[in-house]
């Protein structure tokens, strides 16, 4: 209890969450423990000291190398090509773009800056205000901690052993429900308030913006074909896709100096926030473990809670609130550890846990008040936040109303993994 006062205290006083995280677990280690304080620099090292990890850094390098190459570019242009001619044609285009630029960054963030950046002021000017693009950008984006390469998916595999190749093919088909539910319902909303539309794409226009995005399709190829192949690791696959965009970036001769330095400099910032939130989430993982809390809360579920459905739906309701003031990757690297156990004596998939965790965080990213997304699109269109949110109400109902689908019908995400994988 008086732990979680101080947690609920220092986010309230506006500490960020890396740093309250860390504090929480020093707190702890002082008042419930005898351990040295010393034991919580040694635990916050080891949680970061894993291989997979490198993955995180580089995926992110890749996504903006190509978004620096122009192939952000190129992806718009082949998506207008597809979805243009819908009503609310930009709105759409953002929509798929996202879906395509999640098979190469892993990034929510990523994607909102990247794609916002370039299509919320096209939008503007298309006579679509402020408020609509600045909500279809928030909501679009978080598709991309759900198609693979997710980065949440891989911190959930190495926090809690699963398979990350497996956590990423349970993503395929809840991305892909998730970007087509949105087209179809940002479609609706368009002809309600007649939001223009391009003229439809020639199949010799079609070709060449394939042509022109090739480079972008065949880099998810290779991330995706490498790992299910068992041609590499998704750590390795990470660096794959860090040489090809530079090598396409020179090609094109859109990768300048300062482009590449930029590049590297946001990749580095973004990948030290990440890794500093996981060594501070990994201290007060352990320190759970360490005083048997899964174990305990494992022995009480299983026998109040018999149904893994019923389970499903209560942790799914559970991490759509934590959502909404702590981000993912804190939350699957404090939750996934600590549940497992639980899901696992209750008889949930694990895999099957992993993605439905990760999906409801990610409604997260543009709920207030947290709303990491909803943020950068609101700064992105100059509009309030909650502007945005009234917006991104018919699509929270929507994501909101996929998450219990995919709660019932747990072949939705397990279907692929199977599949691929016969487990």
């Amino acid at each position: 209890m008086v732990l979680g006062i101080i947690f609920v205290l220092l986010l309230v006083a506006g500490v960020p969450v890396a740093f309250t995280l860390g504090l929480t677990g020093v707190a702890y280690i002082t008042i419930y423990t005898s351990l040295p304080p010393l034991v919580a620099f040694q635990r916050m090292f080891a949680s970061v000291d894993s291989f997979p990890f490198m993955a995180i850094p580089f995926f992110m390098l890749a996504g903006n190398l190509m978004y620096a190459g122009g192939l952000a570019d190129r992806i718009i242009a082949f998506s207008r090509t597809l979805v243009g001619h819908l009503q609310g044609g930009q709105a759409n285009v953002l929509i798929v773009a996202n879906m395509f630029f999640a098979g190469v960054s892993g990034s929510s963030v990523a994607d909102a800056s990247a794609l916002g950046s370039i299509l919320i002021p096209a939008m503007k000017k298309e006579g679509y205000g402020s408020k609509f693009p600045a909500a279809i950008n928030s909501t679009s984006s978080t598709i991309g901690i759900i198609i693979p390469p997710s980065i949440p998916m891989i911190l959930t595999g190495v926090a809690t052993g699963l398979s990350i190749r497996s956590l990423f093919m349970g993503g395929l088909v809840p991305g892909i429900l998730v970007g087509l539910s949105m087209i179809a319902l940002t479609t609706w909303i368009a002809k309600q308030r007649n939001y223009p539309k391009h003229a439809r794409a020639t199949a010799r226009e079609l070709l060449s913006a394939a042509w022109q995005g090739l480079p972008a399709f065949v880099m998810v190829l290779i991330i995706m074909g490498g790992i299910l192949g068992g041609i590499f690791t998704p750590t390795e696959a990470s660096v794959v896709a860090v040489l090809f965009g530079l090598v396409v970036g020179l090609a094109s001769r859109r990768l300048t100096w300062s482009n590449l330095f930029k590049a590297f400099l946001d990749s580095a910032i973004s990948s030290a926030v990440v890794l500093v939130v996981i060594s501070t989430a990994g201290l007060l993982t352990w320190l759970l473990a360490y005083s048997m809390v899964p174990q305990q809360l494992a022995v009480y579920l299983s026998q109040v809670i018999h149904s893994p459905t019923l389970l499903m739906c209560i942790l799914a309701t559970m991490f759509l609130v934590v959502g909404t003031v702590l981000d993912v990757s804190p939350a699957v690297l404090l939750f996934g550890p600590v549940l497992l156990p639980v899901i696992t004596a209750t008889g949930v998939d694990p895999i099957f846990f992993g993605v439905v965790m990760v999906f409801a965080l990610a409604i997260g990213l543009f709920t207030p008040p947290l709303g990491t997304t909803m943020m950068i699109s609101a700064y992105l269109a100059e509009v309030s936040i909650l502007e945005i949110a009234r917006e991104c109400l018919p699509y929270l109902y929507t994501m909101v109303g996929l998450l219990y689908l995919i709660v019932f019908f747990e072949d939705l995400v397990l279907w692929v993994p199977r599949f691929l994988f016969g487990s």
